[in-house]
């Protein structure tokens, strides 16, 4: 496929529309077109259901979301909710979903984390032809391995993720822990048009150097360097903006987990919890080898983190994320113990220094990487080296991989067996979340110094350095991109290919 052919399968989609296209990004108020009000409205926000087991029905179609009171948009969703319905199923447990799709394009699903056939995992043009407006695919695949994982569109993802087609999935071990209380919160960003929007920067630079430069500059770092991120004016948790978001109920003494995921286009979150400390237990749903205390996690587009806490403190407590002004936006809720009420006032976040989990923590020799190791690729002997580059003032859209775009990058060739490493080098202003499918990888180093997380998505911020290793055990064409869709609408991907 030549790039203007995948560019127009996964950008505008206007050629290969099947139908009209509903107007805008999420940005369809109430009274704003006769359109929005003969859409279907989903259900509310306490009767999301929870599908288990069995043959799983989606159906993608249009639909009036309430964000809050008074704030309706035409969102695209599963089943008439975003987020989609979560998919609860056990490790090794056979699934089988049938997508329908009534949305007036083209669609598929990419099932974000687990490790299925290739054959089953979304990607247009790659593993599947996509499925027309009318149509339907079955997929069928092995869940594994077990964590917080979730499902998303990955066919004009600038358009269809930003609407809302995407939802948790959830595996769990046969073994797994027991909690009394357990939530999981998808964090995402909109804009409705309804107020002045802003950027808060959280999509730029990454790492420790974007935290520092993003603060100084008062978060326009990313615009200032040529990186075109979209502006939000609503903040939602689990599809809900505050005051609509749900709260969270507990009872004291309760051993509570949250599993976290990002399901932002571009904006990383750092979310707080007052008045407890959270132990950090798992990472895009892999547990990690010493669990760490915390008082706010930090994650980038489509990462997850599992945390736990022992509710101890009555009260009614925020969580709210702390970036810019997205807990004014809406990015807020409360955890609300047995006994209090929701209208009292909630206690705020505590005016200290917090402890801020993320693994970019661990860098400390930012740096002092060499420049000539990471600059070309090393072969096709399970050893690659790619510098990420792109969106410069003169060429703001284009982002490539070892100086190509897809689909002209070079492919990262594998034999069945190898264990594979990669160095991935950030020269451009912006972070990237690199995601692999098909695959778990190990984040052997970051800017030098050693890790030990199982992840599948490594954000690299600006001037980073990252060692991840994989095995190669899961044969067939898998995606290696960035999950910002604009990122990888403007080429940077690479395949990972079999032999």
């Amino acid at each position: 496929m030549d790039r203007r052919t995948f560019l127009k399968s996964l950008g505008a989609v206007g050629a290969l529309s099947l139908g009209g296209i509903l107007t805008g990004c999420k940005d369809q108020l109430t009274g704003a077109s006769t359109s929005l009000e003969q859409l279907p409205s989903g259900p509310p926000a306490d009767g999301i259901p929870k599908l288990t087991h069995g043959e799983i029905q989606l159906v993608a179609r249009p639909t009036r979301w309430e964000l809050a009171p008074g704030k309706v948009v035409t969102a695209w969703g599963y089943n008439g909710q975003v987020p989609g319905p979560e998919i609860r199923v056990r490790e090794r447990e056979q699934v089988r979903v049938v997508l329908t799709n009534e949305l007036p394009e083209l669609t598929t699903i990419h099932w974000h984390g687990i490790n299925v056939p290739n054959a089953m995992d979304g990607v247009p043009f790659v593993t599947q032809e996509p499925v027309p407006s009318g149509g339907q695919f079955i997929y069928e695949f092995i869940a594994k391995p077990a964590g917080t994982r979730w499902y998303h569109t990955h066919f004009n993802e600038k358009d269809q993720l930003e609407k809302g087609l995407y939802a948790p999935f959830i595996i769990e071990p046969s073994n797994s822990q027991q909690y009394d209380r357990e939530f999981t919160l998808a964090l995402d960003d909109w804009n409705t048009g309804a107020s002045p929007s802003v950027s808060s920067g959280n999509s730029g630079m990454g790492g420790m150097m974007g935290e520092m430069m993003s603060h100084m500059m008062g978060g326009q770092m990313g615009n200032m360097m040529g990186g075109q991120t979209p502006n939000y004016d609503t903040y939602t948790i689990s599809g809900k903006a505050w005051p609509a978001t749900q709260p969270l109920l507990v009872h004291k003494g309760e051993r509570v987990k949250l599993r976290l995921i990002n399901a932002s286009a571009t904006e990383t979150h750092t979310i707080h919890l007052a008045g407890h400390a959270l132990k950090v237990t798992h990472t895009d749903g892999n547990a990690l080898a010493n669990p760490e205390e915390a008082d706010a996690v930090r994650l980038a587009p489509a990462e997850r983190v599992d945390v736990k806490f022992f509710a101890d403190n009555p009260d009614i407590w925020e969580l709210r994320c702390l970036d810019g002004d997205h807990a004014q936006r809406g990015m807020k809720t409360v955890l609300q113990y047995e006994g209090f009420s929701k209208s009292a006032r909630s206690r705020p976040a505590m005016d200290r220094a917090l402890r801020v989990w993320s693994y970019a923590n661990q860098s400390q020799g930012m740096m002092s990487m060499n420049m000539s190791s990471v600059m070309t690729l090393v072969g096709a002997d399970g050893k690659f080296s790619l510098t990420l580059s792109g969106g410069m003032m003169m060429n703001p859209d284009v982002w490539t991989i070892n100086g190509r775009t897809y689909p002209n990058t070079e492919p990262l060739w594998v034999k069945q067996g190898d264990r594979v490493r990669v160095k991935l080098f950030n020269m451009s202003m912006e972070s990237h979340p690199m995601h692999l499918h098909g695959h778990t990888f190990r984040v052997l180093s970051i800017n030098g110094q050693p890790s030990e997380l199982l992840k599948d998505t490594v954000n690299v911020g600006h001037m980073e350095t990252v060692e991840i290793e994989f095995d190669a055990d899961n044969p067939g064409n898998w995606f290696f991109h960035c999950h910002k869709p604009m990122h990888m609408e403007g080429g940077m991907i690479s395949l990972v290919k079999y032999r």
